[in-house]
């Protein structure tokens, strides 16, 4: 005769359905996280058991310690880390001749000085407006960005839209988008300091091509990379600062006005600051409204 409390407990264990649904939502939250890894795990094969190693000899002690392998550079920039092996005035080499958004997305497609390149699948350029009065720069391409190729379209970008509706704009005709980098860091990690600096000639292109009449920056990534700021966002959102145009030489010209935001990805771990970024986004439209 079976255990009652022992057929209790076959009735609840997990069936594989359960199991597959709970390691689907793990690792769709590791993904969230920026922690990459394979959706379902993979059978490896099991190696023999190593052979015991032999008896380390006596060293001299005057003798110096061996050196810990370390990875090569080359090895590090295959996987997305290390400094990048470009430059900045590759950069704007690349695009100082461009005079059109087709030209300067095409001169970005073909541009190979950024290492983010090759981890990523696809190039992420812009979405929205070019003409509109408004172009948003955000910090760099997500997981959902990197997949279709455009900014600003997973969860952080839904509510950046929700945002701009509330205000009686429409994400596609009112606003242009795009971001400081056009390719995505492996994990979502924040772009180096070194990779910003590669990019920044081919954003400030893009800026002076679509000469909007207001900048907002998305994040303190974008605020503090365009600005030449050195302050955190917490000071500078809300506050309006000047952007200076950069020519095909990266020389300043005219300038604009400019109002860093809170990220919506921000926004959407400290929801409580919405009000402060729906406050700031209201001055962004009455500052387009007194220039019309």
């Amino acid at each position: 005769m079976s255990d009652p409390a022992e057929s209790r407990m076959f009735q609840t264990m997990p069936d594989a359905d359960t199991h597959a649904r709970a390691l689907k939502a793990l690792t769709l939250w590791w993904e969230d996280m920026g922690i990459e890894a394979d959706p379902l795990p993979v059978a490896r094969p099991k190696l023999p058991s190593p052979s015991p190693a032999p008896k380390s000899q006596s060293r001299d002690p005057l003798q110096a310690p061996e050196k810990p392998a370390i990875a090569t550079p080359q090895a590090a920039r295959a996987a997305g880390f290390g400094t990048p092996d470009g430059d900045p005035e590759d950069a704007r080499k690349a695009v100082a001749n461009v005079r059109t958004l087709d030209e300067l997305k095409a001169a970005i497609m073909a541009f190979d000085g950024c290492a983010l390149k090759r981890t990523a699948r696809n190039t992420v350029f812009s979405r929205g407006n070019p003409a509109a009065d408004i172009m948003i720069v955000g910090e760099a391409p997500g997981r959902d960005e990197d997949e279709q190729g455009k900014p600003f379209v997973g969860k952080s970008g839904q509510l950046l839209d929700r945002m701009i509706r509330a205000s009686g704009l429409d994400p596609e005709t009112d606003v242009y988008i795009s971001n400081i980098l056009n390719w995505r860091p492996p994990g979502n990690r924040t772009p180096s300091t070194e990779e910003i600096a590669i990019c920044l000639p081919l954003i400030e292109r893009h800026i002076a091509i679509a000469q909007p009449k207001v900048l907002v920056f998305a994040g303190g990534v974008s605020a503090q990379a365009l600005l030449r700021a050195t302050t955190g966002i917490m000071k500078l959102r809300g506050r309006w600062a000047e952007y200076r145009f950069k020519d095909a030489d990266g020389e300043a010209g005219d300038h604009i006005p400019a109002m860093p935001l809170f990220h919506p990805a921000f926004l959407l771990r400290r929801p409580q600051e919405k009000a402060r970024a729906w406050r700031d986004w209201l001055e962004v439209v009455k500052k387009v409204e007194g220039a019309d």
